[in-house]
């Protein structure tokens, strides 16, 4: 959370450095900001777990039907 907030704050003073000089408004779009970035590598992470999972079910679907499954040599 610390991280977070100092990144926040870089965040805020580098668009002051702009120009702005409205702390409060930058701060709410800084969140804003990083609310949305959080939010894309949830949805980032719950798609690659999903092609992960299909590509699990495709591979054991493919060594279920393999010739000489679970026999030894």
């Amino acid at each position: 959370m610390i991280l977070l907030t100092r990144l926040i704050d870089l965040l805020v003073r580098g668009v002051r450095s702009l120009g702005g000089h409205n702390g409060r408004i930058l701060q709410s779009f800084a969140w804003m900001f990083v609310v949305v970035v959080l939010g894309a590598g949830v949805a980032l992470v719950a798609i690659g777990i999903a092609h992960i999972d299909d590509l699990v079910a495709v591979l054991e679907n493919s060594a279920a039907s393999a010739p000489g499954e679970g026999t030894l040599p």
